[in-house]
C-alpha cells in the first residue's frame, strides 16, 4: 500500500471530525457510535483507527478543532467587531445544542477538560490583548484592569450559554448579551 501524504492524512482526520459533529447534531454525543461516524464518512473503521486510537481521541480532536475555530473567530480590529464575533459565536452555540451536551462530556473527561482549560487560557490572553488595543485607542474604558475585564467578558459569554439559561425567564438574549459586554468593557453605547 502506498504511503499517504501528510495533507491527505490531515484531510481524512478533518473528515472524521466533521462527520462526528454531523452525527452529534443528529443523535447527540452520547448516542453517536464510531460506526455512525464511519457510515457518515463512507470510510471503514480501520481508516478511523489510523487517525484515532479511541473514541476519546476522536472527541479530543473534535474539541481541538472547535476551540481552534473559536479562537480564530473571536477577533476584531475594533471593539464592535470583536463583540459581533462573540455574539455570532453565542448564536452558533445556540443553533447547535449538541455543543451543550459536548461541554458536559468534556467536564467528566480529564483529557478533554485539560484541553479546554489550556485553550481557555489561550482565549483569555487573546481577549485581553484585544482589549488592551481597544483601550489604548480610546474605544473602551474598562472599569477594571484588563485581566479582570477579560475574565468578566469570559464569564458573561460562558454564563449566557449555560443550559439553564435556555429557560425563557432565565435566557440571556443576544441584545442583552451585547449590552452586558459593552458595560463590562466601558464601551460607549450608540444612542
Amino acid at each position: 500500500m502506498p504511503k499517504r501524504s501528510a495533507d491527505y492524512m490531515l484531510e481524512r482526520r478533518v473528515l472524521f471530525c466533521e462527520a462526528a459533529m454531523a452525527c452529534f447534531r443528529r443523535k447527540g454525543v452520547v448516542g453517536t457510535s464510531l460506526t455512525d461516524i464511519c457510515e457518515e464518512t463512507g470510510l471503514s473503521m480501520g481508516a478511523l483507527y489510523k487517525h484515532f486510537s479511541s473514541r476519546d481521541d476522536l472527541l479530543l480532536a473534535v474539541l481541538e478543532m472547535r476551540l481552534s475555530r473559536r479562537n480564530e473567530a473571536l477577533r476584531g480590529e475594533h471593539w464592535p467587531e470583536l463583540k459581533a464575533a462573540i455574539l455570532a459565536f453565542r448564536e452558533d452555540m445556540n443553533s447547535d445544542p449538541f455543543w451543550r451536551e459536548f461541554q458536559g462530556v468534556v467536564d467528566w473527561n480529564e483529557g478533554l477538560r485539560d484541553l479546554r482549560i489550556t485553550e481557555g487560557r489561550v482565549i483569555l490572553v487573546q481577549v485581553e490583548q484585544f482589549l488592551r488595543l481597544y483601550a489604548e485607542a480610546g474605544e473602551i474604558a474598562p472599569p477594571l484592569d484588563l485581566r479582570q475585564t477579560a475574565h468578566l467578558v469570559s464569564v458573561i459569554i460562558d454564563g449566557s450559554m449555560v443550559a439553564l439559561r435556555s429557560d425563557a425567564e432565565l435566557h440571556v438574549s443576544l441584545e442583552d448579551l451585547s449590552a452586558y459586554l459593552d458595560l463590562a468593557v466601558g464601551a460607549q453605547r450608540a444612542t
